[in-house]
Order: structure tokens, then C-alpha cells, then sequence
């Protein structure tokens, strides 16, 4: 599927149930299917925290347009985090790091309906033009080691392996490198 009409813009506040419900429905997906990603999302204990970073705009919500009017409300089909500054998280996997030049992308998810259809590819590929806009020249995320398919939709977008902490692997981008590994492949 060809997504031309996606609307990606930061999200707000009056986003954030709407965004929390995708993470819960995915998080509720992945443990029906026997994966423990996520799950803590399940627990109700993160909500806050999670409302509170959609507020600060470090989330970006994604919407199909429709084809009817663009100012129309158009329903959630993904969403994802991105942030200049480590969270808590960050700094238990990677160590305290001077970033000036790094985003942490994290909670990509994607409405299940949309799920298969290319719609993380195009998300990521959007992303790495963003953050090139932004000024920013290198992505950081993790994604948990056991996972060999989450793991190959990171390499196949040139995310590099960089060492698997607490079972979590980490991955980084940086455009130059991308581009240099693949003229001297």
C-alpha cells in the first residue's frame, strides 16, 4: 500500500487517550500472542508518565487522510516518540550520553488494521527525513533481543547493532554511515 496521504504532526494534549488506547490495544495484542513487550502498559502504572510526554510534544500521532476533507478529524492509525533527551530508560541501557546530535525513538505502534501493509516502513523513512530536518544526525533505538522480527525491521532500515543490554537490543542509525557502508559494501 502507498501511503501519500499520511498526516504526521506532533501530538497534543487532547491526543493523548487516543495514543495511550493504541500502545494498551498493541501492548494487549503482543500478550495474546505470547509476548511480554510492552506489557507493563497493561498495568495502568505508566498512563501518567505516558500523558505527560504526549503533552510535552515528543509524541507524533499519524492519521490516513480519507479523501473526504482535510479538516476533517481523521482516526489514529499509528504513532511514535521521539525525543532529544534520554528518559530514565535510556540512561539504564545506553549510560548517561552527551547527545546534542541524537534522537531516541521509541513506542512506534502502529493500529493493527494498518499492520502489514507498509505502513512502519514508510513511518521510518519519514522519520529519518525529519530528524535530518531537525538537525539531528543520528537515531538511537531499543527493541527487546528476543524478538527476531522486530529485530529484522530495524536492520532492513540500516539500524545497526550496537550490544544487547538487560535483553534489550540497541540500535543506532546515522545517515552518513548508512551511505558509506553501502558505497563501500
Amino acid at each position: 500500500m502507498v501511503y501519500q496521504d499520511l498526516l504526521i504532526k506532533k501530538a497534543t494534549s487532547e491526543d493523548g487517550p487516543g495514543i495511550l488506547e493504541l500502545l494498551k490495544s498493541r501492548a494487549t495484542d503482543l500478550k495474546r500472542k505470547g509476548s511480554e513487550q510492552w506489557s507493563f502498559l497493561l498495568t495502568g502504572q505508566e498512563d501518567a508518565e505516558i500523558l505527560e510526554l504526549v503533552s510535552k510534544g515528543l509524541f507524533y500521532k499519524v492519521a490516513i487522510k480519507s479523501g473526504i476533507q482535510d479538516n476533517t478529524s481523521h482516526p489514529l492509525a499509528a504513532t511514535f516518540m521521539l525525543s532529544d533527551t534520554q528518559e530514565e530508560w535510556d540512561v539504564h541501557l545506553w549510560g548517561q550520553a552527551d547527545n546534542q546530535d541524537t534522537v531516541y525513538l521509541h513506542k512506534l505502534a502502529i493500529v493493527l488494521k494498518h499492520k502489514g501493509h507498509g505502513l512502519g516502513d514508510h513511518l521510518v523513512y519519514w522519520i529519518k527525513q525529519h530528524i535530518g530536518e531537525l538537525g539531528y544526525t543520528k537515531i538511537r533505538l531499543d527493541c527487546v533481543a528476543h524478538s527476531e522480527k522486530l529485530r529484522g525491521f530495524y536492520e532492513k532500515h540500516e539500524f545497526k547493532l550496537l550490544s544487547i543490554v538487560d535483553g534489550h537490543c540497541l540500535y543506532e542509525w546515522e545517515p552518513n554511515k548508512a551511505a558509506k557502508e553501502v558505497h563501500d559494501g
